[in-house]
């Protein structure tokens, strides 16, 4: 009897440690350019990079981060400060509104980099891009994201049209994994490390061509049951999964929104004031945000993922300001930074913790303590 049950302690013990999500992560933007010309980091900071790193592995108690950006050198050095620090870098080239020839050119000599980067002894792993359909040309029709988004939201128009809604998804699933496997066989003729992609819920990907699962998988007006019900579409096709992103804006009704959060803010009038549906800016609650940050963490942390990162640490084209537009309001990140204007915004670190940081700390400090 006495043998039995220790055979029983020990096959749940063994489920438990397989069904425990091992990897906590955020994402860190080094440069994107969502507006053609325009950074979303204008300047890269070694020094701030490096304490930036040594905060997240520190005080959020991270041992991965998303490291994404357009700038390859940048993406070069800020893996190494992250490796400095025992992180497990997500090494996440983007180039966004290029088409999908452009988009292959530039992996393969990312990818020359990320494998000297695996040489060196950095952990890590290749990430093809994000949101392939949205972010880049020649998948959905439109000219930038926001036309994009457009065409995207009309496709839900034709679901009364099964028949002409399956025709639109079947092309658009065509020549986004035609893309992402001529990607993805380039990266890999110079890339020996694990390759995955940060897709779009909407996107319905070729898994086979990648080791590892990466879905953003943002939580709105979903129950629990309906919202890890997804993740188990994923975990069906028997590799790791991770959550690439999930996160929160930072007002009171945020958490509906998930995703869509920053769609609240629609533009700025003549008088730089910002234009808001509904017609006037929600109220500001970094307890939602919080709140909601930590209730994803705990429901993914034993939903059988790998791991997953919070979106975003920081994000400095989108300041906080006490009065006036508070761009940071419509926006994910975890700490808040300042205008060129405020004085805090060189000083270092240039940010300050919004609640949501103390929180991820928090809890991912209790997953740390399980291990």
């Amino acid at each position: 009897m006495k043998i039995r049950l220790l055979i029983l302690i020990s096959l749940l013990t063994t489920f438990a440690d397989t069904m425990a999500m091992k990897h906590r992560g955020v994402v860190y933007d080094v440069g994107l350019q969502y507006n053609p010309g325009e950074y979303s980091v204008e300047n890269f900071n070694a020094d701030l990079v490096r304490y930036d790193m040594k905060v997240i592995a520190d005080s959020l108690h991270c041992n991965a981060v998303r490291i994404e950006g357009e700038d390859i050198s940048r993406l070069e050095q800020a893996s190494l400060l992250a490796a400095e620090v025992g992180l497990k870098v997500f090494f996440n080239p983007w180039w966004m509104n290029a088409d999908a020839d452009q988009v292959a050119t530039y992996m393969i000599r990312a990818a020359k980099t990320a494998e000297q980067l695996r040489k060196r002894g950095v952990d890590i792993t290749f990430v093809t891009g994000c949101e392939f359909s949205l972010f880049n040309n020649g998948i959905i029709e439109g000219k930038n994201v926001g036309e994009r988004i457009a065409s995207l939201m009309k496709l839900q128009e034709l679901q009364d049209k099964p028949a002409e809604l399956k025709k639109a998804t079947d092309m658009i699933t065509t020549e986004l994994n035609t893309a992402l496997g001529k990607i993805v066989k380039g990266i890999r003729k110079y890339f020996n490390g694990a390759v995955t992609y940060s897709a779009g819920t909407w996107e319905q990907v070729d898994w086979s061509v990648f080791d590892i699962i990466g879905v953003d998988y943002y939580r709105d007006r979903q129950s629990d049951e309906e919202y890890l019900a997804g993740i188990k579409e994923y975990l069906r096709y028997g590799k790791p999964v991770w959550v690439m992103e999930v996160g929160c804006c930072t007002f009171e009704g945020a958490s509906k929104l998930g995703g869509g959060g920053f769609t609240v803010l629609h533009g700025v009038d003549e008088n730089g004031c910002g234009i808001y549906a509904g017609g006037s800016a929600p109220a500001r609650s970094e307890k939602e945000q919080a709140d909601y940050d930590e209730q994803q963490i705990r429901l993914l942390s034993d939903s059988g993922i790998d791991g997953l990162f919070i979106f975003v640490f920081s994000f400095p084209i989108a300041p906080y300001r006490e009065i006036g537009l508070d761009y940071d309001l419509t926006a994910y990140p975890i700490v808040k930074s300042f205008p060129k204007d405020d004085p805090r915004s060189r000083q270092m670190p240039p940010w300050q913790p919004k609640e949501a940081f103390h929180r991820i700390g928090a809890v991912y400090h209790e997953l740390q303590q399980m291990e």
